[in-house]
Protein backbone atom coordinates (compact mmCIF):
# COMPACT_ATOMS: atom_id res chain seq x y z
CA UNK A 1 0.00 0.00 0.00
CA UNK A 2 1.06 3.56 -1.21
CA UNK A 3 -0.46 6.77 -0.45
CA UNK A 4 -1.09 9.32 -3.42
CA UNK A 5 -2.39 12.66 -3.34
CA UNK A 6 -6.57 12.28 -4.25
CA UNK A 7 -7.42 12.75 -7.21
CA UNK A 8 -11.53 14.03 -8.32
CA UNK A 9 -11.85 10.35 -10.23
CA UNK A 10 -11.24 8.78 -6.91
CA UNK A 11 -14.25 10.32 -5.73
CA UNK A 12 -16.96 8.36 -6.65
CA UNK A 13 -14.98 5.24 -5.68
CA UNK A 14 -15.02 6.43 -2.41
CA UNK A 15 -18.55 7.25 -2.27
CA UNK A 16 -19.66 3.74 -3.35
CA UNK A 17 -18.20 2.58 0.04
CA UNK A 18 -20.73 4.20 1.92
CA UNK A 19 -23.56 1.46 2.29
CA UNK A 20 -25.65 2.66 4.22
CA UNK A 21 -27.00 6.04 6.27
CA UNK A 22 -25.44 5.04 9.18
CA UNK A 23 -22.02 4.37 7.67
CA UNK A 24 -22.47 8.08 6.15
CA UNK A 25 -22.13 9.67 9.40
CA UNK A 26 -19.61 7.65 10.62
CA UNK A 27 -17.59 8.39 8.17
CA UNK A 28 -18.54 12.08 7.67
CA UNK A 29 -20.49 13.25 10.67
CA UNK A 30 -22.73 16.22 9.91
CA UNK A 31 -20.27 17.36 6.89
CA UNK A 32 -22.70 16.05 3.79
CA UNK A 33 -25.97 15.49 5.87
CA UNK A 34 -26.58 13.39 2.49
CA UNK A 35 -27.49 9.70 1.30
CA UNK A 36 -26.53 8.53 -0.64
CA UNK A 37 -23.64 10.55 -1.34
CA UNK A 38 -21.97 10.95 -4.68
CA UNK A 39 -18.13 11.80 -6.15
CA UNK A 40 -19.26 15.01 -6.81
CA UNK A 41 -20.48 15.88 -3.74
CA UNK A 42 -16.82 14.92 -2.03
CA UNK A 43 -15.54 16.74 -4.64
CA UNK A 44 -17.87 19.88 -4.26
CA UNK A 45 -16.75 20.03 -0.65
CA UNK A 46 -13.30 19.40 -1.14
CA UNK A 47 -12.75 21.63 -3.79
CA UNK A 48 -12.51 25.27 -1.36
CA UNK A 49 -10.17 22.88 1.35
CA UNK A 50 -7.75 22.05 -1.03
CA UNK A 51 -7.26 25.48 -2.28
CA UNK A 52 -6.93 27.25 1.18
CA UNK A 53 -3.67 24.93 1.45
CA UNK A 54 -4.18 23.86 4.49
CA UNK A 55 -5.98 20.02 3.72
CA UNK A 56 -4.68 17.15 2.40
CA UNK A 57 -6.86 14.48 1.15
CA UNK A 58 -5.44 11.34 0.37
CA UNK A 59 -5.79 7.97 -1.15
CA UNK A 60 -4.02 4.68 -0.51
CA UNK A 61 -3.70 2.22 -3.87
CA UNK A 62 -1.70 -0.91 -3.85
CA UNK A 63 0.48 -2.76 -6.00
CA UNK A 64 -1.82 -2.90 -8.94
CA UNK A 65 -2.87 1.21 -8.18
CA UNK A 66 -6.33 0.28 -7.24
CA UNK A 67 -7.48 2.47 -4.36
CA UNK A 68 -8.10 0.50 -0.98
CA UNK A 69 -8.31 3.45 1.57
CA UNK A 70 -8.80 7.19 1.74
CA UNK A 71 -8.48 9.77 4.55
CA UNK A 72 -7.87 13.51 4.92
CA UNK A 73 -5.19 15.34 7.20
CA UNK A 74 -6.36 19.02 7.76
CA UNK A 75 -5.35 22.38 10.02
CA UNK A 76 -7.97 22.83 12.62
CA UNK A 77 -6.83 26.52 13.23
CA UNK A 78 -5.64 28.94 10.68
CA UNK A 79 -3.15 29.98 13.14
CA UNK A 80 -1.73 26.86 14.72
CA UNK A 81 0.59 24.83 12.66
CA UNK A 82 1.66 22.30 15.21
CA UNK A 83 -1.71 20.06 15.66
CA UNK A 84 -3.62 18.38 12.48
CA UNK A 85 -7.01 16.25 12.56
CA UNK A 86 -7.19 13.06 10.75
CA UNK A 87 -10.87 12.40 8.90
CA UNK A 88 -13.03 10.37 6.80
CA UNK A 89 -10.66 7.74 7.63
CA UNK A 90 -12.20 4.78 5.76
CA UNK A 91 -10.98 1.34 4.09
CA UNK A 92 -12.93 -0.54 0.75
CA UNK A 93 -15.50 -2.70 2.67
CA UNK A 94 -14.03 -5.80 0.68
CA UNK A 95 -11.21 -5.74 2.27
CA UNK A 96 -11.36 -4.36 6.06
CA UNK A 97 -10.65 -6.68 9.13
CA UNK A 98 -7.32 -7.43 6.90
CA UNK A 99 -5.33 -5.31 8.82
CA UNK A 100 -5.35 -2.20 5.89
CA UNK A 101 -7.13 0.21 8.27
CA UNK A 102 -3.82 0.21 10.42
CA UNK A 103 -1.58 0.47 7.74
CA UNK A 104 -3.24 3.23 5.93
CA UNK A 105 -3.17 5.11 9.17
CA UNK A 106 0.15 4.21 9.97
CA UNK A 107 1.10 5.83 6.31
CA UNK A 108 -0.60 8.88 7.63
CA UNK A 109 1.58 9.03 10.59
CA UNK A 110 4.41 8.56 8.46
CA UNK A 111 2.96 12.19 6.20
CA UNK A 112 2.36 13.93 8.91
CA UNK A 113 6.32 13.61 9.93
CA UNK A 114 7.70 14.00 6.55
CA UNK A 115 5.65 16.46 5.29
CA UNK A 116 4.00 18.17 7.80
CA UNK A 117 5.36 20.45 10.68
CA UNK A 118 2.56 19.30 13.33
CA UNK A 119 3.86 17.64 16.42
CA UNK A 120 0.30 16.20 17.52
CA UNK A 121 -2.63 14.26 15.52
CA UNK A 122 -6.16 14.06 16.80
CA UNK A 123 -9.72 12.62 15.53
CA UNK A 124 -12.77 11.84 16.25
CA UNK A 125 -14.82 8.26 16.59
CA UNK A 126 -17.99 7.71 17.63
CA UNK A 127 -18.56 5.03 20.28
CA UNK A 128 -20.84 2.95 18.06
CA UNK A 129 -18.08 2.54 15.78
CA UNK A 130 -15.59 0.07 17.60
CA UNK A 131 -13.93 -1.35 14.88
CA UNK A 132 -12.18 2.34 13.51
CA UNK A 133 -11.72 3.13 17.79
CA UNK A 134 -9.93 -0.26 18.07
CA UNK A 135 -7.60 0.28 14.52
CA UNK A 136 -6.78 4.01 16.23
CA UNK A 137 -5.48 2.85 19.53
CA UNK A 138 -3.68 -0.35 17.70
CA UNK A 139 -1.39 2.39 16.02
CA UNK A 140 -1.38 4.72 19.78
CA UNK A 141 -3.72 7.23 19.17
CA UNK A 142 -5.58 7.73 23.50
CA UNK A 143 -8.98 9.00 24.21
CA UNK A 144 -8.64 12.80 25.66
CA UNK A 145 -12.38 14.03 25.49
CA UNK A 146 -15.52 12.77 24.94
CA UNK A 147 -18.54 15.17 23.62
CA UNK A 148 -22.16 14.44 22.40
CA UNK A 149 -22.87 15.40 18.56
CA UNK A 150 -26.33 16.16 17.42
CA UNK A 151 -26.92 13.67 14.29
CA UNK A 152 -29.77 14.44 11.77
CA UNK A 153 -30.32 10.51 12.90
CA UNK A 154 -29.97 10.76 16.92
CA UNK A 155 -27.41 11.82 18.96
CA UNK A 156 -24.31 9.89 18.96
CA UNK A 157 -21.40 10.01 21.84
CA UNK A 158 -17.92 11.04 20.38
CA UNK A 159 -14.85 10.40 21.26
CA UNK A 160 -11.68 12.51 20.72
CA UNK A 161 -8.68 11.05 20.31
CA UNK A 162 -4.51 11.93 20.10
CA UNK A 163 -0.86 11.61 19.50
CA UNK A 164 2.08 13.47 19.54
CA UNK A 165 4.49 12.86 17.05
CA UNK A 166 7.68 11.30 18.81
CA UNK A 167 10.65 12.85 17.08
CA UNK A 168 13.38 10.48 17.34
CA UNK A 169 17.28 11.51 16.16
CA UNK A 170 20.29 8.96 15.90
CA UNK A 171 23.99 8.69 16.24
CA UNK A 172 26.42 5.89 15.92
CA UNK A 173 25.59 4.81 19.50
CA UNK A 174 22.55 6.93 20.74
CA UNK A 175 18.88 7.50 19.97
CA UNK A 176 17.41 10.74 21.14
CA UNK A 177 13.71 10.06 21.76
CA UNK A 178 10.76 10.99 24.18
CA UNK A 179 11.01 10.06 27.80
CA UNK A 180 8.26 7.23 28.51
CA UNK A 181 6.04 7.23 31.83
CA UNK A 182 7.20 4.14 32.44
CA UNK A 183 10.66 5.12 32.50
CA UNK A 184 10.82 6.21 35.82
CA UNK A 185 12.98 3.49 37.46
CA UNK A 186 15.10 3.97 34.39
CA UNK A 187 15.67 8.03 35.36
CA UNK A 188 15.76 7.23 39.21
CA UNK A 189 18.99 5.54 38.89
CA UNK A 190 20.79 8.00 37.58
CA UNK A 191 18.75 11.06 38.60
CA UNK A 192 19.30 9.76 42.10
CA UNK A 193 23.23 10.40 42.55
CA UNK A 194 24.15 13.38 44.08
CA UNK A 195 27.03 14.37 41.92
CA UNK A 196 24.76 14.33 38.82
CA UNK A 197 21.98 16.87 39.71
CA UNK A 198 22.84 19.61 42.03
CA UNK A 199 26.17 20.69 39.59
CA UNK A 200 23.76 21.13 36.85
CA UNK A 201 21.34 23.06 39.22
CA UNK A 202 18.17 20.42 39.84
CA UNK A 203 17.64 18.54 42.92
CA UNK A 204 18.70 14.86 43.74
CA UNK A 205 15.68 12.47 42.83
CA UNK A 206 14.40 11.27 46.02
CA UNK A 207 12.21 8.09 44.47
CA UNK A 208 11.07 6.68 41.55
CA UNK A 209 7.67 8.30 41.64
CA UNK A 210 9.64 11.55 41.72
CA UNK A 211 11.29 11.09 38.94
CA UNK A 212 7.67 9.73 37.04
CA UNK A 213 6.27 13.06 38.51
CA UNK A 214 9.36 14.59 36.62
CA UNK A 215 8.85 12.84 33.46
CA UNK A 216 4.85 14.27 33.10
CA UNK A 217 6.16 17.84 33.73
CA UNK A 218 9.75 19.15 32.78
CA UNK A 219 10.84 16.15 30.60
CA UNK A 220 7.38 16.02 28.57
CA UNK A 221 8.55 19.73 26.78
CA UNK A 222 9.25 20.27 23.69
CA UNK A 223 12.18 18.95 22.61
CA UNK A 224 13.60 17.20 25.24
CA UNK A 225 14.93 14.12 24.74
CA UNK A 226 16.18 11.23 26.49
CA UNK A 227 19.04 9.96 25.49
CA UNK A 228 19.28 5.83 24.80
CA UNK A 229 21.72 3.74 24.44
CA UNK A 230 21.40 1.66 21.59
CA UNK A 231 22.87 -1.94 22.99
CA UNK A 232 20.54 -1.55 25.72
CA UNK A 233 17.63 0.46 24.83
CA UNK A 234 17.28 2.43 28.09
CA UNK A 235 17.58 5.82 28.73
CA UNK A 236 20.96 7.09 30.40
CA UNK A 237 20.86 10.78 30.21
CA UNK A 238 18.65 13.79 28.90
CA UNK A 239 19.11 16.53 26.91
CA UNK A 240 16.96 19.48 25.55
CA UNK A 241 16.94 22.42 23.43
CA UNK A 242 15.12 25.42 24.37
CA UNK A 243 13.86 27.53 21.74
CA UNK A 244 13.09 31.11 22.09
CA UNK A 245 11.33 31.98 24.95
CA UNK A 246 11.61 28.63 26.57
CA UNK A 247 15.12 29.60 27.67
CA UNK A 248 16.00 31.76 30.37
CA UNK A 249 18.64 33.35 28.65
CA UNK A 250 16.66 35.93 27.02
CA UNK A 251 17.07 34.76 22.95
CA UNK A 252 14.79 34.96 20.21
CA UNK A 253 12.77 32.13 18.72
CA UNK A 254 15.58 31.70 15.58
CA UNK A 255 18.02 30.65 18.37
CA UNK A 256 17.78 27.87 21.26
CA UNK A 257 20.04 26.24 24.47
CA UNK A 258 21.02 23.36 24.69
CA UNK A 259 20.61 21.82 28.07
CA UNK A 260 22.03 17.81 29.04
CA UNK A 261 23.31 15.60 31.61
CA UNK A 262 24.26 11.87 31.80
CA UNK A 263 24.64 9.16 34.23
CA UNK A 264 27.69 8.87 36.27
CA UNK A 265 28.75 5.19 35.13
CA UNK A 266 28.77 7.13 31.40
CA UNK A 267 31.41 9.51 32.11
CA UNK A 268 34.29 9.91 30.26
CA UNK A 269 33.13 8.15 27.55
CA UNK A 270 31.98 11.22 24.95
CA UNK A 271 28.07 10.12 24.59
CA UNK A 272 27.30 13.66 25.97
CA UNK A 273 29.31 15.18 22.91
CA UNK A 274 27.68 12.77 20.65
CA UNK A 275 24.30 13.66 21.31
CA UNK A 276 25.14 17.60 21.56
CA UNK A 277 26.22 17.60 18.02
CA UNK A 278 23.41 15.74 16.92
CA UNK A 279 21.35 18.51 18.82
CA UNK A 280 23.05 20.61 16.85
CA UNK A 281 22.86 19.20 13.53
CA UNK A 282 19.54 18.56 14.25
CA UNK A 283 18.80 22.71 15.61
CA UNK A 284 20.66 24.09 12.25
CA UNK A 285 19.50 21.90 9.43
CA UNK A 286 15.94 21.00 10.44
CA UNK A 287 14.63 23.87 12.60
CA UNK A 288 17.28 26.69 10.43
CA UNK A 289 18.06 28.09 13.87
CA UNK A 290 20.92 30.93 13.24
CA UNK A 291 22.51 30.84 16.79
CA UNK A 292 22.83 27.93 19.84
CA UNK A 293 23.62 28.76 23.31
CA UNK A 294 24.84 26.68 26.20
CA UNK A 295 24.94 27.51 29.37
CA UNK A 296 27.49 26.05 32.61
CA UNK A 297 27.21 26.80 36.60
CA UNK A 298 30.36 27.63 38.13
CA UNK A 299 32.95 24.98 38.88
CA UNK A 300 31.14 22.31 36.22
CA UNK A 301 34.20 21.51 34.33
CA UNK A 302 32.89 18.28 32.71
CA UNK A 303 29.78 20.61 31.37
CA UNK A 304 33.15 23.55 30.28
CA UNK A 305 34.62 20.47 28.10
CA UNK A 306 31.85 19.13 26.44
CA UNK A 307 30.72 22.54 25.11
CA UNK A 308 34.49 23.44 24.05
CA UNK A 309 34.48 19.87 22.48
CA UNK A 310 31.61 20.78 20.63
CA UNK A 311 32.74 23.96 19.43
CA UNK A 312 31.03 26.38 21.89
CA UNK A 313 32.96 29.62 22.64
CA UNK A 314 32.16 31.74 25.97
CA UNK A 315 30.42 34.78 25.81
CA UNK A 316 29.30 35.97 28.82
CA UNK A 317 28.82 35.64 32.49
CA UNK A 318 26.31 35.95 34.99
CA UNK A 319 26.08 36.29 38.68
CA UNK A 320 23.22 35.34 41.08
CA UNK A 321 21.26 33.17 38.56
CA UNK A 322 18.34 31.13 39.95
CA UNK A 323 18.48 27.91 39.43
CA UNK A 324 15.75 24.71 40.24
CA UNK A 325 17.32 24.39 43.70
CA UNK A 326 15.57 26.21 46.05
CA UNK A 327 16.95 29.51 47.26
CA UNK A 328 20.37 29.00 46.06
CA UNK A 329 21.92 31.67 43.38
CA UNK A 330 24.46 30.81 41.16
CA UNK A 331 27.48 31.99 38.73
CA UNK A 332 26.67 30.89 35.44
CA UNK A 333 29.16 31.06 31.89
CA UNK A 334 27.37 31.44 28.71
CA UNK A 335 28.58 30.10 25.64
CA UNK A 336 27.54 30.33 21.69
CA UNK A 337 27.94 29.21 18.39
CA UNK A 338 26.66 30.29 14.90
CA UNK A 339 25.30 28.52 12.26
CA UNK A 340 27.77 29.90 10.00
CA UNK A 341 31.11 28.91 12.30
CA UNK A 342 29.27 25.59 12.63
CA UNK A 343 29.04 25.06 8.94
CA UNK A 344 32.77 26.43 9.01
CA UNK A 345 34.18 23.97 11.64
CA UNK A 346 31.64 20.75 9.88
Amino acid sequence: MILRNFKKEDAPIIAEWLRSEEELYKWSADRFNKYPLTGEDINENYAPQIESGRFYPLTAVDENETIVGHFIIRYPRDDDDSSVRFGFVIVNPAIRGKGYGKELLQLGIGYVKEHLSAKRIDLGVFENNESARYCYEAVGFTEYAKRECEMPIGTWKCTDMEMFIEKSLETERLILRRWEESEGEDLYKYASNPDVGPIAGWAVHTSVENSREIIKGVLSEPETYAVVLKETGHPVGSIGLMLGKASDIGIPDTEGEIGYWIGVPYWGQGLIPEAVREIMRYGFEELNLEKLWCGYFDGNEKSKRVQEKCGFHYHHTSENVPCALEGVLRTEHITCLTKEEWLEKR
